[in-house]
């Protein structure tokens, strides 16, 4: 035992004493010692609701996670029995609302000008020729995470702009607008690598 803990020791030694010599000190730290009781008491029993109101949100939260993907699921199914092509549109979706949720704090055009980003890159020669693989190449979408939540809103955009996209009838840019340029407040398209004054743009509108 150090020196440190014997002077600590000592100290608390003769400061009981002091406290069980002195009739008033005494008679206060009786009346007190039920009130910190009842205080410590009170405190515990705060701490632990807390954290079972915690642990029943999560549980509930968990629950309504995976009715959502049972439910989910289903509608796909079925849709997919009446359209096989279906199945992968909704796969497509997910993916591509994983990417919109790194940028989720955009606006909705700006949602829909970065799924044109993904889609050019497909139809560009100069990236690989599928949606999973464009979306899986490495450090090219903001805080892309292929575990992020898919968000309703965020699935909704996905799939009506896939629905255009497949279907061909309008595209609203070429597929030359393959890079993409980020603010909190804006996002747009360019046809090169650089801003510059060759460098053109486009954002959804």
């Amino acid at each position: 035992m150090s020196i440190r803990m014997y002077g600590a020791l000592a100290a608390g030694r003769v400061l009981f004493e002091r406290i069980r010599s002195n009739p008033t000190v005494r008679r206060i730290v009786r009346r007190a010692a039920p009130v910190v009781l009842v205080a410590l008491v009170l405190a515990a029993w705060s701490l632990m609701m807390i954290r079972v109101g915690q642990r029943r949100a999560l549980a509930q939260y968990e629950a309504w996670m995976e009715a959502y993907r049972v439910e989910r699921l289903a509608i796909d199914q079925a849709n997919a029995d009446a359209d096989p092509y279906a199945l992968q549109l909704n796969a497509e979706a997910e993916s591509l609302a994983r990417v919109l949720y790194g940028v989720k704090d955009n606006d909705k055009d700006d949602l829909r000008t970065l799924c044109w980003c993904v889609f050019n890159r497909v139809d560009n020669p100069a990236f690989p020729n599928t949606l999973e693989d464009v979306i899986a190449q490495p450090q090219q979408w903001m805080r892309y995470d292929e575990d992020s939540p898919v968000l309703e809103d965020l699935y909704q955009i996905a799939r009506e702009q896939l629905e255009a996209w497949h279907s061909d009838a309008h595209r609203p840019c070429s597929s030359d607008y393959v890079f993409m340029s980020w603010t909190p407040s804006d996002i747009c398209l360019r046809d090169a690598w650089r801003d510059g004054s060759g460098t053109h743009y486009w954002r959804f509108a």
